[in-house]
């Protein structure tokens, strides 16, 4: 396991490696994928494609928008789960490289959604019974 920069642990990549394996998604494919979800910003191919994409016109429901290069936006660890854009430019850029990448950039995320979420969990009930952990001490500590 290793720390996540953003709190929480997440599997070491020999981890996705090897369900990528027995997904037939051979290793350097699942290296390329854990290297572009973790450290987009050394992907030069990545920020190639972001540059090229940025080059073309947006369009959509807003009329005003202010819109920072995408480089600024997708650079920093696993983005892609927590920004739209970050995961849509990561899946338009990996489906232009065939479906084992973007197969691999699905169990990535899903690994660590699995072993992050024991602690997701933990902070949830630790959040909803503040409350409670805080009239308990109250009450034990007036006695």
């Amino acid at each position: 396991m290793r720390n996540c920069p953003h709190g929480g642990i997440m599997p070491e990549w020999k981890i996705h490696n090897k369900w990528a394996e027995k997904l037939g998604i051979p290793k350097e494919i699942s290296n390329f994928v854990n290297r572009l979800i973790d450290f987009p910003k050394e992907s030069q191919e990545f920020m190639e494609f972001c540059d090229r994409e940025d080059e073309k016109p947006r369009t959509g429901r807003r009329k005003r928008v202010v819109t920072l290069p995408y480089r600024t936006t997708v650079g920093k660890h696993d983005t892609g789960r927590r920004r739209k854009t970050a995961a849509y430019l990561q899946l338009r850029f990996l489906r232009q490289k065939g479906s084992e990448y973007v197969e691999a950039w699905y169990l990535h995320h899903i690994l660590d959604y699995i072993e992050s979420a024991p602690i997701l969990i933990l902070k949830r009930i630790e959040n909803k019974t503040e409350y409670c952990k805080i009239k308990y001490l109250q009450k034990s500590c007036s006695e």
